[in-house]
């Protein structure tokens, strides 16, 4: 026993196969019978209904839309149940979805729409008008879905908001329409196609810059079968609940917030997005036993009125990922958890999008605080010298490097020369991501994350990437002569982009300038990216090959 936690017995997920992840989550869940697979607003669904929707979508997709084997379609949904639907039904056909933040400025929209060649759109009825331009611009069909399909009784009623619609000019389907339309049509599932493109996700770049990455099938699957495998819960098909509220854009929602609850058996609670009351309310009137989320969503959580109370009996793991997880935060809700029985503690875990965001991760009966755990099953971590890409002995300090079956097929580029990048293949053959993260493994075979080697900024599990945030900076600034963006963090040791600035005339009228970059930001990058502290310097220190030193701008995280 360990940690007052024991192992306890469980099924463990069946190993894929040369299949799809429509046929692997079938397969995987035929034995669980009926039950109930989500809940929206209180109204429950069976796992018969899911099923039944996911076939009928995706004959909606083949027969209305004509998609073929390796067509796209861009999502720019909140965390909701039609996502994950919408996922399967183009899995099962052979398409890729493409996650995208659905507020991303249409710049930036624009650019991934056109680089991944997508074929449909699908947005919520609401957001629409937002990408009435694009839609235009490609002359893309739009699929639209409705927030009160899964609450009302007859989910074929619901209606689109009309005033929205009206503001689009091409083809438009709504979401319950075609479940009436199709709703007893069924079209072939593609086989043996583990190594197709199931998703492309927005993020990663080991170099800093962001791309577009491309998760086969089998890498989805794979990291399915290992969550599964770290995380022994038994669950109580349909009643015991986890709640997904991590944004599908990111791998880590869509799979290890959903696809990987799917398939345990257990009741998902999806939420559009994180409002600590409503997830409160949550937390009492169902019996949840697991839930992931970010150091900010924990610490939101903590204050909300109503989280302390005996449903707290309930839980038995809460995963943390996204950036480092303190131990006064852990410590915290070990007092809150333990006055009601529960064991559960927050599990740190670690990845990035190019191994499908999950890679090490605690298990819950051996949580090993300032670690962020063990290698998921079938996952290689190893410590190699940054300059040789040779391994350092144990308990060295060196990157990190990743090998298994959940490495990307690599990233989506339009230069011949960069198909690859980012792929590290060893003199056996064994291909590798090089991380950028520098981190070391104890003597118990556990990673303990050190920091970042790479130029990338996290803001509440959101990713920044600083080349991208200087490059707009400088084209469309002429007063910065360049500039320099880092992580920095605030009095409470939260995460905000610090920029600094050596300007070109030498004026410095800060809060002029200030909303000028704010201004930009928000038209052109996410708003997790638009600087929050903006200092001037004379110079930007530079390393001895004349490259910006940006770690000597970096600030070391407060222990806090």
């Amino acid at each position: 026993m360990e940690n007052g936690r024991p192992p306890i017995a469980y099924d463990v997920q069946i190993d894929p196969v040369n299949e799809n992840c429509f046929d692997y989550y079938l397969r995987n869940t035929a034995r669980y019978g009926e039950y109930t697979v989500f809940s929206h607003q209180g109204r429950e669904h069976g796992k018969a209904e899911f099923i039944a929707d996911i076939e009928t979508m995706a004959a909606f997709l083949k027969n209305e839309l004509h998609f073929n084997r390796g067509d796209v379609l861009s999502a720019f949904l909140p965390t909701c149940v039609e996502g994950v639907i919408m996922f399967y039904a183009v899995n099962k056909i052979g398409g890729i979805i493409n996650f995208i933040h659905p507020m991303l400025p249409e710049g930036q929209v624009d650019e991934i729409v056109k680089l991944t060649k997508s074929k449909a759109v699908l947005v919520p009825d609401l957001l629409a008008p937002r990408l009435a331009g694009i839609l235009e611009k490609y002359a893309l069909p739009c699929i639209v879905t409705v927030g009160a399909t899964y609450a009302i009784e007859n989910k074929y009623e619901a209606k689109a908001n009309a005033e929205a619609l009206s503001k689009l000019s091409g083809t438009v389907y709504c979401y319950p329409e075609m479940l009436l339309k199709y709703k007893d049509a069924r079209v072939e599932s593609v086989k043996e196609n583990e190594d197709d493109i199931a998703m492309f996700a927005q993020g990663g770049g080991t170099t800093g810059k962001s791309k577009t990455i491309m998760i086969k099938n089998s890498n989805l699957n794979h990291l399915v079968r290992s969550i599964g495998r770290i995380l022994p819960i038994n669950y109580e098909h349909g009643v015991d609940t986890e709640v997904g509220c991590m944004p599908f854009f990111h791998v880590y929602g869509i799979a290890s917030g959903g696809l990987s609850a799917l398939h345990g058996g257990a009741k998902v609670i999806f939420l559009p997005k994180f409002d600590p009351d409503v997830f409160v309310k949550v937390l009492q009137n169902n019996k949840v036993v697991q839930f992931n989320g970010v150091p900010g969503l924990f610490r939101k959580l903590l204050v909300t009125p109503g989280f302390d109370g005996p449903h707290l009996a309930n839980l038995k793991v809460m995963y943390c990922g996204g950036d480092d997880v303190r131990p006064v935060l852990q410590n915290a809700y070990d007092a809150v958890l333990s006055k009601y029985g529960s064991h559960a503690q927050i599990c740190a875990g670690w990845g990035l999008t190019e191994c499908c965001a999950s890679c090490a991760a605690n298990p819950y009966y051996k949580n090993k605080l300032g670690t962020v755990g063990i290698p998921l099953t079938d996952i290689d971590v190893e410590v190699w010298d940054p300059e040789t890409n040779e391994p350092l002995p144990q308990g060295s300090v060196g990157q990190l490097a990743v090998s298994g079956p959940t490495v990307m097929a690599g990233y989506l580029e339009t230069v011949k020369e960069e198909r690859g990048y980012g792929i590290h293949t060893d003199k056996n053959g064994k291909r590798w991501v090089l991380t950028g993260d520098l981190g070391k493994l104890d003597e118990d075979g556990y990673v303990v994350f050190v920091g970042r080697m790479k130029r990338l900024i996290i803001i509440s599990g959101y990713n920044v990437y600083p080349n991208d945030l200087e490059k707009i900076l400088t084209d469309n600034l002429s007063y910065i002569r360049e500039c320099c963006a880092v992580q920095g963090y605030d009095e409470n040791g939260r995460s905000l982009v610090r920029l600094y600035i050596v300007t070109a005339d030498g004026e410095t009228d800060k809060e002029k300038r200030f909303e000028e970059i704010r201004k930009l930001c928000n038209d052109k990058i996410h708003r997790f990216a638009v600087p929050r502290d903006i200092r001037y310097i004379d110079k930007l220190p530079t390393t001895p090959v004349g490259k910006v030193d940006f770690m000597k701008l970096t600030e070391l995280r407060p222990n806090v």
